[in-house]
């Protein structure tokens, strides 16, 4: 399925915002929750030094200070160099809407301001497009120029539609990527195909995996009444049903769907939110960086 245009916002949504709110929002997830997340977790360990009151006792290494005879703490390098790695599924299924705008457009004006934000704290930031294949790529890495690209591969009409295969591109990905990266999947997760789990669990073994749900409000929930049309995103089936009958049968079994998926990205330990496309994703994703970073805390 191609799609003939978007109907896109990408930095604008940013500068919206006003300064304060900028700010609080950049703050929140980047100088708080990103520096909580990355210090210590795929970073150079540099060396020991005495433990002060001042420091997050998470970082005390015990053995080390019984061995000195002292509280010490670890330090590491800079976590500047860090690298994201943002997977976009923008296949057939993710073309839909009940709202103003498709799930797809969505997850690309999340994933254009998610990278910018990245990149303005000096983070290396890479994007990938996917289908069964993968579209289109930029490498993670830092400044002005990257922003550009990644805004550019999102602006491109050209680059959505298709299939969706999720373990493919986790294996894809797996193969491109040489260093630690965390990797943040934007999907509806809808088609997943037998064998996604232990494809993701080899891709997140040395990758620290986010997954973020984009759907629709009726992907999750039918009309309670009236006699609807449903299509399938790739063979295009119709199919008429009876939507009064068929309404918490199919909640049910989309809730199943929804938990079996939440509790594979925290059984790799990842991190994981669902979002409408009928709502704001800034506070959602603040919240879901500052579990991901208390969480990391506690592995430490």
């Amino acid at each position: 399925m191609a799609i003939k245009e978007l109907r896109l916002d990408l930095v604008p949504k940013l500068r919206r915002l006003d300064v304060e709110a900028r700010k609080h929002i950049l703050s929140k997830i980047l100088e708080g929750e990103f520096s909580t997340m990355f210090k210590g977790h795929g970073i150079e360990f540099s060396g020991f030094r005495e433990y002060t009151p001042n420091d997050d006792a998470h970082f005390i290494d015990w053995a080390a200070s019984l061995r000195a005879k002292d509280v010490l703490i670890r330090e590491y390098e800079p976590f500047k160099n860090f690298r994201v790695f943002i997977l976009l599924d923008v296949s057939n299924s993710m073309l839909f809407s009940s709202q103003e705008k498709l799930k797809v457009e969505y997850a690309a004006e999340l994933a254009s301001s998610l990278s910018l934000a990245l990149l303005s704290s000096d983070i290396s930031v890479g994007l990938g497009m996917f289908t069964d294949i993968l579209v289109a790529r930029v490498e993670p890495n830092t400044g002005r120029k990257n922003i550009l690209q990644i805004n550019k591969l999102l602006s491109n009409p050209g680059n959505y539609g298709g299939r969706f295969d999720l373990k493919r591109i986790a294996q894809v990905t797996k193969s491109l990527l040489k260093e630690k990266c965390m990797i943040i999947i934007i999907s509806d997760f809808l088609g997943l195909e037998e064998g996604w789990i232990k494809s993701l669990l080899l891709l997140g073994r040395d990758n620290d995996l986010i997954g973020i749900m984009v759907r629709d409000h009726r992907d999750r929930e039918l009309p309670r009444s009236g006699l609807i049309v449903v299509e399938d995103p790739y063979s295009k089936e119709k199919l008429y049903v009876d939507a009064g009958k068929y309404h918490k049968l199919y909640k049910d079994h989309v809730l199943k769907e929804e938990a079996k998926i939440k509790n594979a990205f925290e059984k790799m330990h990842g991190g994981f939110v669902l979002l409408e496309t009928k709502d704001d994703f800034y506070m959602p994703l603040v919240k879901l960086f500052k579990r991901k970073a208390h969480m990391l805390q506690i592995a430490t």
